[in-house]
Order: C-alpha cells, then sequence, then structure tokens
C-alpha cells in the first residue's frame, strides 16, 4: 500500500525554474493571450491559438496546439485564484482526453532581485505515467518560455 507521501509524489508534479527577467514580465507572459500563443507549446514545430483567456476568479480558458502532424491539443479549465504579478490557480482538462479527468495548476511568481523564480505544480493526476508526460510537456513549454521572456 502507497504511503500518503508516495501517491502526491506519483500525482503530483512540482518545476522551479529562473528566469532572468522581472516578476512583472514573466507574469504577463504567462497571463497575456498573443504572449501565450508565441511560447505556450511543448516544442517549435506546434502552433498555438488562444480563443479564450479570461483573467479573473471563474473566469473561463481555451488552449489550442496543433502539433507538427496536425493533430490539435485543447487543453481547457477554469482560474480559481487570480492575484498579479504574484500567483495563478487553474483548472487543467484535456478535451481530447476524457479519461484524465480535471488536474489543477498552480504557478507562483517570485521576485528574486530582478529575476523570477517561477514555482509550477501540477497536481491529482490519474497516474504516475500521466504525471510523467506533463512533465516533458511542462518542460517544452518552459524551455520554450525562457526564451521568449530572455
Amino acid at each position: 500500500m502507497a504511503t500518503q507521501t508516495q501517491a502526491e509524489t506519483e500525482t503530483t508534479l512540482r518545476i522551479t525554474r529562473v528566469f532572468a527577467a522581472p516578476r512583472e514580465k514573466v507574469f504577463r507572459a504567462w497571463t497575456d493571450p498573443e504572449a501565450l500563443r508565441k511560447w505556450f507549446a511543448p516544442s517549435d514545430g506546434y502552433t498555438t491559438r488562444i480563443p479564450e483567456l479570461d483573467l479573473t476568479v471563474g473566469g473561463r480558458y481555451r488552449v489550442e496546439m496543433t502539433s507538427p502532424d496536425g493533430k490539435v491539443h485543447i487543453v481547457t479549465g477554469a482560474y480559481r485564484e487570480v492575484r498579479p504579478p504574484e500567483k495563478l490557480v487553474y483548472t487543467w482538462k484535456w478535451e481530447n482526453d476524457p479519461g484524465m479527468g480535471e488536474t489543477l495548476v498552480s504557478v507562483e511568481f517570485h521576485d528574486r532581485g530582478g529575476r523570477t523564480e517561477l514555482v509550477l505544480t501540477h497536481e491529482l493526476f490519474p497516474s504516475d505515467k500521466a504525471r510523467q508526460e506533463h512533465n516533458k510537456g511542462w518542460g517544452g513549454c518552459l524551455d520554450r518560455f525562457e526564451k521568449f521572456v530572455s
């Protein structure tokens, strides 16, 4: 039987990165639809559309990422917490994969003297495999994000 800590490890992903940009700029790049369109995808071969982004508590968002082979990956959700430029919390649900269920993303933006420490926590995955797949996807997104905000 898994302990609470083991279960959390299997269903929670936590990534910390530091970006050479002020916190306000990093927060804006994470919340502006035009900026998101330029970096929010797991690799450079994707194109991204943001047809909906209501940055208010209860507001909805929709992200459509088209892979190089033409497959469209759609994620939707609602904002639960919006505290510029400190924190975002929002639900995350793949429209193409209803079996994945709804997960929760928290993004914290910490000022580190002109640089920004970003702590992303994505939790409630149905399996360790799902967590690992999202780790790869978020890694690609954050690599692209770093180029965008630098």
